[in-house]
């Protein structure tokens, strides 16, 4: 009898695309997945693989809540917990893996108590505060970026899992080889757009008009207005409100000015590309701007605050890199092999009920 396994997962494409990911890679193993998550949650869009079985329950989260959504949370905390432990009675999973986001506490906590082995991936720098309490119920933890959690034998760094159409990007120092006189730049706030970036980026590269040729991803239902702005200041661009094709255009990038969301970060570190990172300011605990100092401190990206200065700032940086093209080499080359090039391997190869073999390279953090 073929194994279910659950995938936990919601709330953020950062939680999500991994989680995708691994689905996908278990599936091609002959695994079934059931895959929990929430029905207004964007893993409703993003998971479109007919073999993934999607089941919903009710989460919201507490911290930062006013007292009658607190109250709310923890009503639901209570009714999703004993939902999870009759999914769990019912489908019998040989384990259950989460990627973060409120509701994966209920079903961990409904995995642990019925001893269903638990295993938790952090994707940011940071842990958030559903991973922090699953750390403490799981078997083994997964963090993507080093020192996310205390030195102990369970914590292994293992990266976000990436698709693996990642793989046959144009490598950078093929990419970066010869200085261009246009050079691409690749715009886009994450998976649900950035009006900051739609409002301000096409101002700063108006400035620009012979130098660059931009794509830029707005957001779904900001298309219009975003292209409407460009026409203002008569740049040439391309307008994108949403891609499932991002490995493709991540290949035609020589310059990324993004987010810096934890499978932001990932993806272009993969790509092997040069970055502009803005992190959200106001991210939990300012986790976006921890992932993209890790890049920086390993001089593999630019940090633009988003602040007053930002566009003096994003016209030097601009300016800077079209000049001395050969920073792109060196951002792009030191970001290229930051991470673990096989995080899903590492993730699957170290979970023992699976009983997998991979080439990995496991590292204990």
């Amino acid at each position: 009898m073929t194994e279910n396994i659950f995938i936990i997962a919601s709330g953020t494409g950062g939680h999500v695309i991994p989680a995708r990911n691994i689905s996908n890679m278990l599936i091609k193993k002959k695994y079934n997945v059931i895959w929990i998550g929430t029905s207004t949650g964007i893993e409703n869009r993003l998971v479109n693989n007919k073999n993934i079985i999607i089941k919903h329950i009710n989460s919201s989260g507490v911290r930062g809540k006013n007292i009658i959504n607190i109250i709310k949370g923890i009503f639901n905390m209570f009714t999703s917990f004993l939902h999870s432990l009759i999914l769990i009675y019912k489908n019998k999973p040989l384990l259950v893996l989460g990627f973060g986001g409120y509701i994966t506490v209920p079903v961990s906590m409904a995995a642990f108590v019925m001893r269903v082995p638990v295993y938790v991936h952090e994707s940011n720098s940071i842990p958030g505060t559903a991973n922090k309490i699953n750390h403490l119920f799981s078997k083994i933890t997964f963090q993507t970026f080093p020192g996310t959690f205390s030195k102990h034998k369970k914590i292994i760094l293992s990266g976000n899992p990436i698709n693996d159409s990642f793989s046959h990007i144009t490598k950078p120092e093929i990419k970066y080889s010869k200085s261009k006189s246009k050079l691409n730049i690749l715009i886009f706030g994450g998976s649900q757009g950035a009006r900051f970036f739609n409002n301000t980026i096409p101002h700063c590269l108006s400035k620009f008009k012979s130098n660059f040729n931009i794509k830029h991803i707005s957001g779904t239902g900001n298309k219009e207005v975003v292209e409407r702005i460009y026409k203002n200041k008569d740049l040439v661009s391309e307008v994108i409100d949403f891609s499932n094709d991002m490995n493709s255009l991540y290949d035609w990038s020589d310059i990324v000015i993004s987010r810096a969301g934890s499978m932001t970060v990932s993806e272009i570190s993969k790509s092997g590309r040069a970055s502009i990172l803005v992190p959200f300011t106001y991210a939990t605990d300012n986790h976006q701007y921890s992932n993209a100092k890790y890049l920086e401190n390993h001089k593999a990206c630019i940090i633009i605050e988003e602040n007053q200065y930002f566009s003096e700032n994003l016209d030097k940086f601009l300016l800077n890199l079209y000049h001395e093209q050969k920073q792109l080499l060196s951002l792009s080359t030191n970001c290229k092999y930051l991470f673990p090039s096989d995080s899903g391997a590492i993730i699957l190869g170290n979970i023992s009920e699976l009983d997998e073999k991979f080439n990995k390279t496991t590292s204990k953090e």
